[in-house]
């Protein structure tokens, strides 16, 4: 079968000795502790085979979210790379190279990891979007092994819950466009300025605090967003905040506990659920709830409920 070949790398500095970096990644045993992949289904079947960081060594995974395939370490050169042969086998039959680079810099190591790979022919309208979607599971595996050999722990946990019914909401929000580097301090501020407005008018005790995304261009890198609180009745209309309602619906629910920066492990399974199991309901726009906050939890204990209304 004619096929598109993409290519693409990301790189992270870790803070430790190029050995200890190039022995954690060349160890399959380790993966499941910083895999963009494992994260989104804790309880996919996983076998692993022959020597660690040597030639041969293989892991083979089983998923209902995840796809199943084959990851063998192709060729090793010690403390410099690791290459391997990739072979998805669902939900499509493909296969790739790809490996890591490693270089000793000052009080740590550079990791490049890259990949090789190619797109069935009847699949080349996705080869910006396929690229675009790697990278994010590539920056946010380099993310998480990045904290797992810095400080010993990744705090983040996914399960799908499933489809649930969800009432109709009225809403005051702030809306904003930005990059998707800049989510984050951009909705603390966002959150910070409706606190300041409840105090300043008075606004009663929301039923939920909430994120809508109503666009998300992850090839473009950017994002549309309206942070705010929901009610169970329309509020008046003030400057400099968006009042509106989202109507009932169906959603594919996904949990997610653990710090914000690792929500993209979450949004990562829910897509990848609401693609392979469900029609999205495109009328209704996809957001995320939040359960607690940085003042009264832990970041560990961090709770986010994310939406993604789907038709019946």
């Amino acid at each position: 079968m004619f096929s598109i070949p993409f290519q693409l790398s990301r790189k992270t500095t870790i803070q430790k000795d190029i050995t200890e970096v190039f022995r954690a990644v060349g160890d399959f045993q380790s993966w499941h502790r910083w895999s963009p992949w494992f994260c989104q289904e804790p309880t996919c079947s996983i076998t692993i085979e022959k020597t660690a960081g040597q030639v041969g060594h293989t892991q083979k995974w089983e998923g209902d979210l995840i796809g199943s395939g084959v990851i063998t370490i192709s060729a090793v050169q010690s403390n410099e790379s690791l290459d391997y042969d990739l072979m998805f086998l669902k939900p499509w039959k493909s296969q790739s190279k790809v490996g890591f680079r490693f270089t000793r810099t000052s009080g740590g190591t550079v990791v490049e990891w890259w990949m090789q790979g190619s797109l069935p022919i009847f699949l080349f309208f996705m080869k910006k979007m396929m690229t675009a979607w790697v990278g994010s599971d590539y920056q946010r595996g380099l993310s998480m092994l990045k904290e797992h050999l810095e400080t010993g722990v990744v705090p983040t946990l996914t399960k799908v819950d499933g489809v649930v019914s969800r009432p109709a909401r009225f809403f005051i929000g702030k809306r904003r466009m930005c990059g998707l580097s800049d989510i984050g301090p951009f909705m603390e501020k966002d959150l910070g300025d409706m606190e300041r407005l409840a105090q300043r008018i008075n606004l009663p005790k929301p039923m939920e605090t909430f994120s809508i995304y109503h666009r998300f261009d992850m090839v473009k890198g950017e994002c549309e967003y309206t942070t705010g609180y929901f009610y169970d009745s329309p509020t008046e209309p003030h400057a400099g905040f968006e009042v509106g309602n989202v109507p009932a619906h169906l959603a594919l629910r996904v949990e997610h506990q653990g710090a914000y920066r690792h929500l993209g492990n979450a949004w990562a399974a829910a897509m990848g659920c609401s693609r392979s199991k469900h029609k999205t309901n495109r009328r209704v726009p996809m957001y995320e709830l939040y359960l607690n906050s940085p003042k009264d939890a832990a970041e560990k204990d961090l709770r986010v409920d994310i939406y993604v209304p789907v038709k019946r």
